[in-house]
């Protein structure tokens, strides 16, 4: 194998694996008035999926500050799974004053 199939193998495996990288990080946000379930019956309301702990509290700190709502709160569930209605996270870390 020469050194530029060697290369392009190594850039595709690079690319593949690039791709298939899942977020680590659930937003569930709660907007004001919505009575606040426990996190496995949460699934409705996931926002959004980020790579890092610090992108998911600036989105849920992003979304109270555009709703104009401090009654609004949010929580980041660390590796979160939903299966039919039911969400379950390895770790959840509620929101950053």
């Amino acid at each position: 194998m020469n050194f530029k199939k060697l290369w392009l193998a190594g850039a595709v495996a690079l690319v593949a694996t690039a791709c298939t990288q899942s977020p680590e990080w659930t937003l569930l946000y709660y907007p004001e008035g919505q009575v606040k379930p426990s996190v496995a019956d949460s699934s409705e309301f996931i926002t959004g999926y980020y790579k890092t702990i610090e992108q998911c509290h600036a989105k849920g700190k992003g979304l109270i500050r555009l709703n104009g709502d401090a009654g609004d709160s949010y929580l980041c569930g660390y590796q979160c799974e939903a299966s039919d209605k039911s969400l379950t996270c390895k770790n959840v870390v509620t929101a950053q004053e």
